[in-house]
């Protein structure tokens, strides 16, 4: 119809729903918000491990929000809201009335599952969590944030708190899924004394040792973690062929070793204190044997930011600790006395390198 002042208006009459566009914008804003969002998602991961939602989703089902909220003592509405953004983050699938289901992400958050990775998150969700958030100590002074906030060092602390450094080793467990690739990226079926420094509750030692019958082997660590680790297969499925010495490894390491497993331990540190380690190594190495590094590298152009993230980590949590590249290396491994020989990459950004006395 025309108006009075001769302006043609249109109107339109229809009976189709209007629909949301399912595509989700990708301005410099969203992208912004969603890095600032970013704690959400590591807290909402956390509750659904730290009060035991995952393990209650899967030994009931799909229930009801509500019945749900009954088994975990929590709150229907808050539950409900918690579960609805996890299924945006891909943790469970379902709805609040039929119920929720973990999916292959969630199944990891069960303290059962045979990969588990629910210590990893309480560890990270909590202690880690809070040194983060103290990020500004460690970028004006250069120094651990953790300390910082707990008043001691990450393994003093977890000395003194032995509930938290099972939870910690079981962490640095699930961390590692490439360990078993590890075991198959270097013969270690002609070794006769492989040696793990710092090696934990043994787990890569396990994967070492039931992949190759011949060799025997030495787990060396402090001797709260060669306690806990007495209940765990190296202690106990191969109590016939793997040792366990307390020590510190910045003294000295066992003796007459033709392999010397160094995992994840070298980026706990700085260079002067990696220094003092690799020589303890060289030293203690029985005639052409070799040096075996497990750790991730700094690398460019790869589109990831897990090694970078991990060298602020480092810093954040042990204050001299730092990822480092292939040259950094290499270097380290010069000035100890070794030279390196091969390097394979591994899942998670990873990376085995082989080394050599020269």
């Amino acid at each position: 119809m025309d108006d009075q002042q001769g302006v043609h208006v249109t109107t339109h009459n229809t009976t189709e729903p209007v629909t949301m566009e399912d595509t989700v914008e990708n301005t410099p804003g969203r992208q912004l918000i969603e890095l600032m969002a970013g704690f959400w998602k590591t807290q909402a991961v956390f509750m659904a491990a730290e009060l035991g939602i995952a393990d209650a989703i899967a030994a009931a089902g799909r229930l009801p929000v509500v019945d749900l909220a009954l088994r975990t003592g929590t709150d229907a509405d808050a539950l409900g809201r918690l579960l609805l953004f996890l299924e945006s983050l891909g943790v469970v699938e379902g709805d609040e009335k039929s119920g929720y289901a973990l999916t292959p992400v969630g199944e990891l958050l069960r303290v059962d599952a045979p990969d588990s990775m629910s210590d990893h998150v309480r560890i990270y969700g909590s202690h880690f969590y809070q040194a983060w958030d103290a990020l500004s100590h460690s970028l004006r002074t250069g120094r651990s944030a953790f300390t910082h906030v707990f008043g001691s060092d990450l393994f003093s602390y977890l000395h003194q708190n032995p509930d938290v450094s099972l939870t910690y080793e079981r962490a640095m467990v699930a961390g590692t899924p490439f360990f078993a690739e590890a075991a198959g990226a270097f013969d270690f079926s002609t070794a006769r004394r492989i040696v793990d420094v710092a090696g934990g509750h043994g787990a890569l030692l396990d994967e070492i040792l039931k992949a190759n019958p011949g060799p025997r082997a030495v787990l060396f660590d402090a001797p709260h973690v060669i306690e806990e680790a007495a209940s765990r297969p190296i202690a106990t499925v191969h109590a016939d062929r793997c040792e366990r010495i307390a020590g510190n490894f910045f003294e000295s390491v066992p003796a007459d070793g033709d392999v010397y497993l160094l995992s994840r331990i070298l980026h706990c540190f700085d260079d002067e204190a990696c220094h003092r380690i690799l020589t303890n190594c060289h030293r203690a190495m029985a005639p052409g044997g070799r040096l075996v590094i497990l750790e991730r590298m700094l690398t460019k152009g790869t589109g990831s930011s897990l090694a970078q993230g991990y060298n602020m980590h480092m810093l954040v949590v042990l204050g001299g600790g730092r990822e480092r590249d292939e040259a950094h290396y290499r270097a380290l491994l010069e000035k100890a006395g070794f030279a390196v020989e091969s390097l394979h990459r591994l899942p998670l950004e990873t990376h085995l390198v082989v080394a050599a006395p020269r």
